[in-house]
């Protein structure tokens, strides 16, 4: 009986391993046909057809288009955050080391170096987000998350006097935010409009506390 439950078990857990992965590769065929085509030359039988399945099988995963969309934007979004560390105090993981706001600045970056599409793709997102009620929730809560998680980097630096003490954090992680994206747009059309490195380096030194002077309400 055990070895029947256990066997069931392993049914289970091979099929639902099957699952996950012909869903990511639904996800992945298409993302790259968005990037190929854009978002109004995607059809569904292409992206079937793109990751090997049939249109049914697509149909079954994710029921309808704009639910495929949604979750088009998460799977953007874990390509763009892979590796983030937890937004905020009691997160899942919280025992490893805060990340810094430069080091996220440099992962923004690494992320796009990473995944050459993932500019396009976003800006295609976007695009849809303004038109579409769904895309447009989807994308709000990552954004959301986002600037929560940058907010929190923000506040972190200032306490520990790394970064300036009178700064407005939500406001502060908005400009941030709103820069990385910025300079996706800027670098998706041309590559060498500037050097990501340089600028934000630059935004890393307004934010941070001037050599040799305490941070605010801190003492030397």
């Amino acid at each position: 009986m055990a070895k029947t439950r256990r066997a069931a078990a392993a049914g289970k857990a091979s099929t639902s391993e099957l699952g996950a992965a012909r869903r990511r590769d639904l996800l992945e065929a298409a993302y790259t046909l968005i990037a190929e085509k854009g978002l109004e030359g995607l059809r569904t039988r292409d992206i079937a057809a793109r990751a090997g399945v049939n249109i049914s099988t697509l149909h079954y995963y994710f029921g309808t288009k704009d639910a495929l969309l949604v979750a088009i934007v998460e799977h953007v979004t874990d390509k763009f955050g892979k590796e983030r560390q937890p937004a905020g105090p009691g997160a899942a993981g919280a025992a490893a080391p805060p990340e810094s706001l430069r080091a996220h600045l440099e992962r923004a970056w690494r992320s796009f170096q990473d995944h050459p599409h993932l500019a396009t793709v976003l800006q295609e997102l976007s695009l849809r987000a303004q038109r579409d009620p769904a895309t447009r929730t989807a994308f709000r809560a990552v954004h959301k998350e986002w600037n929560r998680g940058v907010e929190h980097l923000v506040r972190q630096g200032a306490r520990a006097g790394q970064l300036r003490s009178d700064l407005d954090p939500r406001a502060a992680a908005a400009a941030i935010t709103s820069f990385i994206m910025g300079a996706m747009l800027q670098l998706g059309i041309d590559a060498g409009a500037f050097d990501f490195h340089h600028v934000s380096g630059e935004i890393d030194r307004w934010l941070a506390t001037a050599p040799g002077k305490p941070a605010r309400g801190r003492k030397a």
